[in-house]
C-alpha cells in the first residue's frame, strides 16, 4: 500500500493555463499554436479548466479549477492576470466544498454571470450566481441530478440544452443531450456515439462566421490527452461532428495532457498537464516503456 501511495505521489500531475496568440481563423485552420503560458510562483496549487470571465485594457480575469495540494481536491478560483506580462496578480477562491470542483463553465444572462461547475461527487449539476463584490459563487440551485462531467450549456440549436458525458464513463465515446423535464431539471433525451474516446467537452461550443464548433477532449490513451477540434453540422437526423484537427500539448515540457479551449472578447485560453516531480516521473516512465507492454 505504501508503495502504491508513493507511486501515485511521484506520478502526480500539475497543470497550467496559457493564452493563445494565434487568430481564431488560424486556430480553426489548424495552425501550430503559439501560447503564452501563465507565470506564477504558486507551489502549493495548480490551475486548469480555464474560462475567460472578462478582459480589460490591461487585465484578463479567468475562472479556473484551483487544485490545492493540502486539501487534495479542486476548488474554484478567479485569477487576475496582467495582460502585458502574463503574470498572475491575484487569486480569489470563489467556491470550496467538501467534494472536488472543476470546469467552471459560464452563462451570461440578463447582465448576470452564472456558473455551473463540474461537481459530480457532490451529486448532480448546480447553477450558481457569481457575486463579483465578494467575490464568490452564491445561491446554488440544482439543475440536473445526472452525474455530468464537463457539461456545456448551449442555445446554438434553438433550444436550451446541455451536452455532456457522465459517470460512470466520463472519458468515453458517448455524448449525452439533456433538456428540461416538467420539473425544470435537465434529463437525458438523446445520445451521440463516437468511434473513439472524444465525447467529453473541452470548452464552450461557439459559432463563428456562420459555422458552429466544438472543442472536445481526446482521451484514447490518457485522460484529456489532446484536443479534438470539431465542426458541427445540423442534419434532419441530428448533429454530425467533423474533426478539423487534433493536437496534443504544445508546451515544451508539460506533455501529458491538453484538454481545454475557451475564448471571450478575443482572448483564447488553453491548459496543459505535466508531472509535479518531472525527473522521478521520467525515470518511472522510462522503465515502464522497457518492461511493460501496453
Amino acid at each position: 500500500m505504501k508503495f502504491i501511495e508513493l507511486y501515485r505521489s511521484i506520478m502526480q500531475g500539475v497543470w497550467n493555463i496559457g493564452f493563445v496568440e494565434n487568430t481564431l481563423d488560424g486556430v480553426i485552420d489548424g495552425e501550430p499554436l503559439k501560447i503564452r503560458w501563465l507565470e506564477h510562483e504558486c507551489r502549493d496549487r495548480w490551475f486548469a479548466d480555464p474560462f475567460i470571465l472578462d478582459v480589460t485594457d490591461d487585465k484578463i480575469y479567468v475562472l479556473v479549477e484551483e487544485y490545492y495540494y493540502p486539501h487534495k481536491r479542486g476548488r474554484l478560483a478567479m485569477l487576475t492576470v496582467d495582460k502585458a506580462s502574463n503574470k498572475l496578480l491575484k487569486v480569489d477562491t470563489i467556491l470550496e466544498l467538501d467534494s472536488h470542483l472543476s470546469f467552471p463553465a459560464i452563462i451570461r444572462r440578463d447582465g448576470k454571470i452564472l456558473v455551473y461547475p463540474e461537481n459530480f461527487k457532490g451529486g448532480g449539476l448546480k447553477l450558481y450566481d457569481l457575486d463579483l463584490e465578494k467575490p464568490a459563487l452564491v445561491n446554488a440551485r440544482p439543475i440536473s441530478e445526472a452525474l455530468l462531467t464537463d457539461a456545456i450549456y448551449t442555445e446554438l440549436f434553438g433550444k436550451k440544452q446541455i451536452y455532456s458525458t457522465e459517470i460512470p464513463d466520463p472519458n468515453g465515446s458517448t455524448l449525452g443531450v439533456y433538456e428540461t423535464d416538467d420539473a425544470g431539471k435537465y434529463v437525458k433525451v438523446k445520445e451521440y456515439h463516437f468511434p473513439e474516446k472524444i465525447a467529453r467537452n473541452a470548452g464552450d461550443w461557439f459559432e463563428y462566421k456562420g459555422k458552429k464548433y466544438r472543442p472536445a477532449q481526446e482521451s484514447n490513451t490518457e485522460y484529456g490527452h489532446g484536443i479534438s477540434f470539431q465542426q458541427i453540422e445540423e442534419t434532419p437526423d441530428g448533429l454530425e461532428f467533423k474533426e478539423l484537427w487534433r493536437k496534443s500539448s504544445p508546451h515544451p515540457t508539460m506533455k501529458v495532457a491538453f484538454h481545454t479551449f475557451n475564448m471571450y472578447k478575443g482572448v483564447m485560453v488553453v491548459d496543459c498537464r505535466g508531472y509535479r516531480y518531472k525527473v522521478a516521473a521520467g525515470i518511472i516512465n522510462f522503465f515502464r516503456r522497457l518492461f511493460v507492454k501496453e
